[in-house]
């Protein structure tokens, strides 16, 4: 139900290292008929086929659009009770809290949360590249690791870890020289980057420190003529106003479910964008709870009682602690 020609798979996967130069290519396996490692779809993309896929589906929901919830409230019948802002009030024996990380439905049934701030933020912006591409790229800088996922039509996604100072002064650098900023990260050594960051923070002209970042390019590819294939597409614009950042941090809930109310997605877990994991768990989450209540359904149980719920939670919680263990490392 999505837009397909706004659908990028890609099939390839390089991680490399500015330090040590170490470099792990990964190529997909073909798996039925297909060799795709993953798929880049843009959220409004996503959300327009699922709300499709709802519209032209024989399921009885009811999407409610324009309105915001003010208020939840549990009852004497311990059934908790939603109030919209269009005054619309909703009953129900189960609450799904899919409402991202300052999840208001996390907070009305009183689970806890836990974690590590990062102390860093990820830069993300839309680029154009010089050619098309179906490669995801990805390269671990002393600052943080700076990755580059492809989308449709030669344009591409980047993500960067950096710190409070750095991230400020990377996203109001000149669109003129932010593309070679990023074909800088990807290509130079962490000793240079700093010089660049030092041009910056000076204020040096723009056209000044476009030049010196041309140069130690062309230098770079004169001394590496057969890394190529490891690098990613020079940038060649950045899209106008993409630029944006948001703080990287990890949480975890203590349960996924409370009395009447279960936890999906960046309700129930925060994480690095690292390893692009976040939205896959959320499926998951998906995944496991409604298949948990489709049973429950067939046997006549209540949806929201402590053992349906306990159910889902005893097979998400382990595994969803286990990956943000291993991408918190």
């Amino acid at each position: 139900w999505c837009f397909e020609d706004r659908v990028q798979a890609y099939n390839r996967a390089v991680v490399t290292d500015a330090l040590g130069g170490g470099a792990v290519d990964l190529a997909a396996m073909t798996l039925h008929g297909r060799n795709d490692t993953a798929f880049m779809v843009e959220t409004k993309n996503l959300v327009s086929g699922l709300l499709k896929a709802l519209d032209h589906s024989s399921s009885c929901v009811d999407v409610v659009e324009r309105a915001r919830v003010t208020e939840i409230e549990a009852t004497p019948s311990m059934w908790p009770v939603v109030t919209l802002s269009n005054s619309r009030r909703l009953q129900a024996r189960l609450i799904v809290g899919a409402d991202g990380a300052s999840s208001r439905v996390r907070k009305y049934a009183g689970i806890g949360t836990y974690g590590t701030e990062y102390s860093q933020y990820g830069l993300v912006a839309t680029l154009c590249l010089e050619q098309l591409n179906s490669s995801a790229f990805q390269r671990f800088l002393p600052s943080g690791p700076i990755a580059l996922l492809p989308f449709p039509g030669g344009f591409a996604n980047l993500v960067w870890s950096l710190d409070s100072e750095l991230v400020q002064l990377l996203k109001t650098a000149p669109e003129a020289i932010f593309g070679d900023l990023i074909n800088a990260a990807f290509r130079l050594t962490p000793a240079e980057m700093g010089y660049i960051y030092s041009l910056l923070r000076s204020g040096v002209d723009p056209d000044i420190i476009g030049a010196e970042i041309s140069w130690r390019l062309d230098v770079f590819a004169r001394n590496n003529p057969d890394t190529n294939i490891k690098l990613p597409p020079r940038v060649a614009a950045l899209s106008p106003r993409s630029r944006t950042s948001f703080p990287l941090r990890m949480r975890m809930v203590d349960s996924l479910v409370a009395n009447r109310v279960a936890l999906i997605g960046d309700a129930g877990h925060v994480m690095h964008p690292l390893a692009g994991q976040g939205l896959n768990m959320g499926l998951a989450d998906v995944q496991c709870l409604a298949q948990v209540l489709e049973q429950a359904a067939a046997a006549g149980e209540d949806l929201g009682s402590a053992a349906v719920l306990d159910r889902y939670n005893s097979q998400r919680y382990v595994r969803n602690l286990a990956m943000q263990g291993i991408v918190d490392k």
